[in-house]
């Protein structure tokens, strides 16, 4: 087995989403600060005639009711379970705070229970590693079967999951420092112009890590492990009834970086030719990312939300189902970004491995 410091450094705003979205009812926003608050300790301790009103206005039903109540009456230092920095985002709380049309929702990234402690999941590492490593295999391998799972079998030359050879790769959670996040708006930008509000008037918020292009240097840090062995040992597979590879190919350290930057660093070009040329501020951000330095031991990567379908899918083999459009055919893809406030590109980091003794 060999081991790995793995460190993630944010190079453009990163968002992956725990799946849960919060409304102003369990957050405030005060003096450019955002609290996630603990509602439940806030609401057992209020004293007998708080509690009587706050119960007078849940009944009343009016969530910009209890909006107002909880904005005035709760000290977010006490009940907070974790701040981001409120950014541009404080005004548009401010002035939708009692406007019942706007939800004020906000997407927040993955936390770990108990701490509230911000961190990039193992698993989105591993799957865009996977991406990349099975995009550049299938160019050599040229699989037949479109099917997603029979498509990746074939290039990988495992007939079940016990013998994929992405067994031998384990990758941890990163942590991230402490108060590495902001809120703001994820923003679609289409080719030559940007697209104006959702068609249903829902505005989403998103809690990102800030980035490079923030001028911020926030790193994730975890561990990633290899097992150099397990491609050598022999199981046995009732299917077959007979003894087999305990996985199918072997995986190496420097296959994993040329991998990930022969699939990645062209998509950064490409997307910047694309969409950013035309855009002073935006070519400004985008070239700052293309201009990153990458020694044998780093690569890119595309992590989370708003990676765009180019960074998910195999080359050769990308056909993205799209809905339809207003005459029946499906809508083109690749076709906009979803920049962080307006103007950065999502999702780019820089991983560096490092080998522990």
């Amino acid at each position: 087995m060999k081991h790995y410091e793995m460190t993630i450094q944010i190079l453009s705003p990163v968002h992956i989403g725990s799946g849960q979205d919060i409304d102003p009812l369990e957050y405030v926003v005060k003096d450019g600060i955002f609290y996630r608050l603990n509602l439940p300790a806030f609401l057992s301790q209020m004293d007998g005639s708080l509690h009587a009103e706050f119960n007078r206005k849940v009944a009343d039903s009016n969530p910009v009711v209890l909006r107002e109540f909880i904005y005035r009456h709760i000290d977010p230092e006490r009940y907070c379970c974790f701040r981001a920095d409120a950014g541009a985002f404080e005004e548009k709380y401010r002035q939708n705070l009692k406007n019942p049309n706007t939800k004020l929702e906000i997407t927040l990234m993955t936390r770990a229970p108990g701490n509230w402690q911000a961190y990039i999941p193992g698993s989105s590492v591993k799957g865009a590693v996977r991406t990349a490593i099975v995009s550049e295999l299938a160019k050599v391998k040229k699989p037949q079967n479109p099917k997603p799972k029979c498509f990746e079998n074939d290039v990988l030359g495992c007939s079940n999951p016990r013998t994929d050879p992405f067994r031998c790769l384990k990758i941890s959670d990163a942590l991230l420092p402490q108060a590495p996040t902001f809120i703001d708006k994820a923003e679609i930008f289409k080719l030559n112009k940007q697209e104006g509000p959702d068609p249903a008037g829902i505005q989403m918020f998103y809690e990102q890590v800030f980035s490079m292009l923030d001028e911020e240097m926030i790193c994730a840090r975890g561990t990633l492990d290899l097992d150099d062995q397990l491609p050598e040992k022999r199981t046995f597979d009732r299917q077959e009834n007979n003894q087999i590879s305990a996985v199918s190919m072997p995986l190496y350290i420097d296959q994993l970086a040329a991998a990930c930057k022969a699939f990645y660093l062209p998509k950064m070009e490409a997307e910047h030719n694309k969409f950013y040329r035309s855009n002073p501020e935006l070519e400004t951000n985008s070239q700052q990312l293309l201009n990153v330095k990458y020694k044998d031991n780093e690569f890119p990567l595309r992590l989370g939300r708003f990676s765009h379908v180019e960074c998910t899918t195999v080359d050769e083999y990308r056909k993205p189902q799209t809905r339809q459009g207003r005459d029946g055919r499906p809508l083109p893809w690749g076709v906009t970004r979803t920049l962080s406030a307006g103007k950065m590109p999502m999702g780019w980091v820089k991983v560096s491995l490092n080998p522990i003794p």
